[in-house]
């Protein structure tokens, strides 16, 4: 069976004071260039990474603020009519809508167009037509 001795050992304790500093022995001026060196890149590397963070923070409040173009849409209600953008006789293959823009791809007497309609004032924005690529001659 194991005792517990019952005398205390402490340890010699050196009394506080502000000098402590005046006991440090200088250091070697190539670890102090060392040292120099590394407190610099420490500073870089936390000025970089605040600069990272605030460009991901400016990027995400600009996201946050263009939704407001596309949120534009939902408010609106009732039936928008435009007209001019479909020629007579076209047939309508496929639309597509991004915010306040929509594209009308449409065949028309045999040739593939897009309209691009700007659907907050009903104007067209641009027409394109779309051809086959020239066959590639072998050189």
């Amino acid at each position: 069976m194991l005792r517990a001795s019952s005398r205390h050992v402490s340890m010699p304790r050196r009394p506080l004071d502000d000098d402590d500093d005046a006991d440090e022995v200088p250091l070697d001026p190539a670890v102090e260039r060392i040292r120099q060196r590394l407190k610099r890149l420490i500073v870089i590397s936390s000025a970089t990474l605040l600069v990272g963070l605030g460009a991901v923070l400016v990027a995400v409040i600009y996201k946050i603020g263009r939704a407001e173009d596309k949120a534009v849409l939902a408010t609106q209600s009732g039936e928008a009519v435009i007209t001019g953008a479909l020629p007579a006789g076209a047939t309508l293959l496929a639309t597509a809508l991004d915010g306040r823009l929509m594209a009308l791809t449409f065949s028309e007497a045999g040739s593939l167009r897009v309209v691009v309609v700007d659907l907050s004032t009903g104007a067209v924005v641009r027409r394109a037509r779309l051809s086959e690529a020239p066959p590639v001659s072998a050189q």
